[in-house]
């Protein structure tokens, strides 16, 4: 049976993690820009990362993360069944990204300042604005040799390497701290406490014609599980939802 495991952050800085991790994921996938509209995509989502890192500083708050994570495996191990080898490795991977968080200046300094990307990324934030007409220059570059747009893409793509590292290991070491548990959703809700958790993780059957929808904070969370509805366009669930939950 397959499960959909849905994530919803706990606070802001775990969500803007999320927004991050999730840009890095698509760019990744664009990375090949196979096609004209695959560029489009692969432009249109690095704008959108550069303007998330822009406006929000997270690197004073992954420098703290990864410190947290580094003094708590330093306590884990202790614990005769942790795995030493694991424990080691994700050790010196924590080490190395401090050392360079720290060493780092803003996330994306440089690449703000690229002349030929800082003029599309004003077009881009105007609606229907990445039209050729406003930008023959990004026409032009979209015509070139595919290897050399590749290689250019890539050198704009690591220059932000550092922050997509630290949120991996950051998000991963969250994720890591909780079990899922089975539990049930009575007439399709389920409430409780955080006990100062930063994210909750949710597994259910995609077959139970059901998805969640989650309020809460650092003190208190609710899940509702909806259905589809083509008058409303979603309602209330009142069946028993039985589903996994992990917090984190």
């Amino acid at each position: 049976m397959t499960e959909l495991i849905y994530e919803h952050p706990l606070n802001e800085k775990v969500r803007t993690y999320l927004r991050v991790e999730h840009l890095f994921n698509q760019l990744q996938q664009l990375l090949s820009l196979d096609s004209e509209w695959q560029q489009q995509a692969f432009f249109n989502n690095l704008f959108n990362l550069i303007e998330i890192l822009d406006r929000n500083d997270i690197r004073p708050d992954l420098i703290k993360d990864v410190e947290r994570c580094e003094a708590a495996l330093v306590a884990w191990s202790s614990h005769p069944s942790v795995s030493d080898d694991k424990l080691q490795t994700m050790l010196q991977q924590a080490v190395k990204l401090q050392s360079d968080l720290l060493r780092s200046t803003k996330f994306i300094a440089s690449i703000k300042q690229d002349p030929f990307l800082a003029p599309l990324r004003q077009r881009f934030s105007i609606p229907g604005g990445s039209c050729y007409f406003d930008m023959p220059q990004l026409q032009y570059w979209l015509h070139l040799e595919l290897s050399y747009r590749q290689k250019v893409a890539k050198s704009w793509y690591q220059q932000l390497s550092l922050v997509q590292q630290a949120i991996d290991f950051v998000l991963s070491f969250i994720r890591e701290r909780g079990h899922f548990e089975a539990l049930t959703a009575d007439n399709g809700f389920y409430q409780s406490n955080t006990d100062k958790y930063e994210l909750l993780r949710l597994s259910y059957p995609i077959n139970a014609g059901v998805y969640p929808t989650i309020s809460g904070n650092k003190y208190r969370y609710a899940i509702r599980f909806m259905q589809l509805c083509d008058q409303s366009g979603r309602s209330n669930s009142s069946d028993n939802q039985a589903f996994k939950l992990a917090c984190c």
